[in-house]
């Protein structure tokens, strides 16, 4: 079985090479994301850059969507950067797939050093009229300091993701609601990040 997941492992390193996308060592995720949605495309940071702030696309209480339909969190944009020690200055942004509402907010840094690990807080399935799925993101960085989003107040946090096996987060695919027109819409539903040496 160990064989058979280093072979695999090769296989994706070689796939990832001969599309042009950049190789990466561990990949992170939470248990408590919901399952609405399709995945998007792998983002990653160009080589020799890594996440060391992030914001997010937040549709605030209240907001766009008709009828009182609530989405939260529409989209996580992280920004890569070479300096390990703060204040940083993004060169690069990136984002997988992205909701339709709400603005960005304010970009969020780790002191110094790079995002390393995360944590959602999600709305469980409500059997009703208005699910939220993804409401917040919290990381801890390199040096120990939690940075948490701007999001919005329904659901709860869930259990850490791993740490990163590698120099720090370096690329994120999300999975995300397309508008569901007079249904419900939730947007952002669960999110993994890739760690790079």
């Amino acid at each position: 079985m160990l064989k058979f997941s280093v072979l695999l492992m090769s296989l994706l390193v070689v796939c990832d090479q001969s599309l042009g996308l950049r190789s990466y060592r561990s990949r992170l995720q939470v248990q408590n994301g919901m399952y609405w949605g399709t995945w998007g495309q792998r983002e990653m940071c160009p080589a020799g850059m890594y996440a060391a702030g992030f914001s997010l696309k937040v549709e605030e209480p209240g907001g766009y969507t008709m009828f009182g339909d609530e989405t939260a969190v529409n989209g996580i944009r992280l920004h890569c950067t070479k300096d390990f020690s703060g204040p940083h200055k993004s060169n690069v942004t990136v984002e997988s797939n992205t909701g339709s509402w709400g603005e960005w907010s304010d970009i969020k840094w780790c002191s110094q050093g790079f995002l390393t690990s995360f944590q959602l807080k999600v709305e469980p399935y409500q059997s009703s009229w208005d699910d939220t799925a993804v409401n917040n993101i919290r990381f801890i960085c390199s040096t120990g300091n939690t940075p948490e989003g701007s999001g919005t107040p329904w659901g709860d946090w869930g259990d850490w993701s791993n740490k990163c096996q590698g120099k720090g987060v370096c690329g994120i695919k999300t999975r995300v609601e397309e508008p569901q027109g007079m249904g419900d819409d939730t947007a952002l539903n669960d999110v993994h990040m890739y760690c790079c040496d």
